[in-house]
């Protein structure tokens, strides 16, 4: 599978986590805050339960693994705050109030 391919299948996979989390706040009138407090739990629990699933000794590499998957998260946070960051001023540029 190519880079392309493989960016397009996580991509896919995170927009059905994102589809249920839409749902809880829009469908079901759950507070975004709390869906995303959720949602950013479920990811922490999944993280742990993959770190543990690949070491050789999971305490031993603990702090490796925290730095790896807060990096990771904090590269895909800054990208997706200046996606919204450009969509907002886009619009606003645009003359568009919604």
């Amino acid at each position: 599978m190519s880079d392309k391919e493989t960016a397009l299948a996580l991509f896919k996979m995170a927009d059905q986590f994102i589809d249920v989390a839409n749902r809880l706040v829009e469908g079901e009138s759950k507070d975004i805050g709390e869906v995303g407090a959720a949602l950013r739990y479920a990811a922490a629990r999944f993280n742990a339960h993959e770190a543990a699933y690949k070491a050789t000794d999971l305490a031993a590499e603990r702090n490796d693994a925290l730095m790896w998957f807060s990096s990771q998260y904090k590269e895909m946070l800054e990208e997706n705050l200046d996606q919204h960051i450009k969509y907002f001023e886009d619009k606003k540029n645009s003359g568009s109030t919604h």
